[in-house]
């Protein structure tokens, strides 16, 4: 078995991190504080490649997502990878505005590092390990300001907030991680009944076109690759029937199709 391309690694991380979001249930103010875990493993070609585990916990006004994700498998003998990522905000009326994201990883002894700072969707700050410049390739497209002013992250961005689920694929999110703008398109393709160990019902299946915005380079033969590419990407209402959450991402790779399935959600 041949291992995932570098080109792919970040995307895989980083749609992982967004696969394990799940959101407690609305409490009442005497109750204690409830975290949900929701644990899920991640496939190429259907063979398990890595596995993750993710806490989240809402408390009326804040939340927050913290996630450690690591290879297992026949993704440990051919590519040691391991990380945490994580994100925390203020609940609004509209959904879950984050105010500190995080992603930090490595991968066959290559650090991966990135911090970003929000408010009201505009970013604040963001430093990144390696960063990337015009300097190391003049085909780097860098990022500019006027792009940061109305942003999601990868994890609080995928919760989707609405008590419509015909709406839920309806919308294109524009995604920050640090180091990369771009949108993923959305658009209606069916409905599906997804079981897991926790939760049992109907889910929303969204086809998803990736179009790069900004922070990347656009030689990058893997991410015309992409471009090309349709995402097939899953929502439920695992835990609140007015958030829908990613429960399955399907990603086509050179190699074959990249899988990120939940597998179990239980509240604590």
């Amino acid at each position: 078995m041949r291992p995932i391309p570098m080109r792919f690694r970040r995307i895989a991380i980083t749609l992982a991190a967004l696969c394990g979001v799940a959101l407690s249930p609305a409490r009442a103010p005497a109750a204690a504080e409830q975290v949900v875990t929701t644990e899920y493993g991640m496939a190429l070609i259907g063979l398990i490649i890595g596995k993750a585990t993710f806490d989240t916990v809402i408390d009326g006004k804040g939340f927050s997502v913290k996630g450690r994700m690591s290879s297992a498998g026949l993704g440990q003998l051919v590519s040691k990878t391991g990380g945490t990522s994580q994100v925390s905000g203020r609940v609004t009326a509209r959904g879950f505005a984050a105010e500190r994201y995080s992603l930090d990883y490595t991968s066959d002894g290559k650090r991966w590092s990135s911090d970003v700072r929000m408010r009201s969707g505009r970013v604040t700050g963001s430093s990144v390990i390696p960063k990337r410049t015009r300097d190391e390739k003049p085909s780097y497209i860098p990022v500019q300001r006027a792009q940061l002013a109305s942003v999601v992250d990868p994890l609080s961005g995928l919760m989707i907030r609405t008590g419509d689920a015909g709406s839920v694929c309806r919308r294109t999110l524009p995604l920050y991680d640090g180091w990369s703008r771009l949108d993923l398109k959305l658009s209606p393709k069916e409905r599906r009944t997804v079981s897991l160990t926790g939760y049992s019902g109907e889910a929303v299946v969204c086809n998803v076109r990736i179009d790069p915005v900004s922070g990347y380079d656009r030689k990058s033969k893997g991410l015309q690759f992409l471009k090309n590419q349709t995402i097939e990407l899953w929502f439920a209402p695992i835990a609140r029937p007015d958030v829908f959450v990613p429960v399955y991402v399907r990603i086509p790779t050179t190699i074959g199709p990249l899988t990120l399935q939940a597998t179990s959600v239980s509240v604590k």
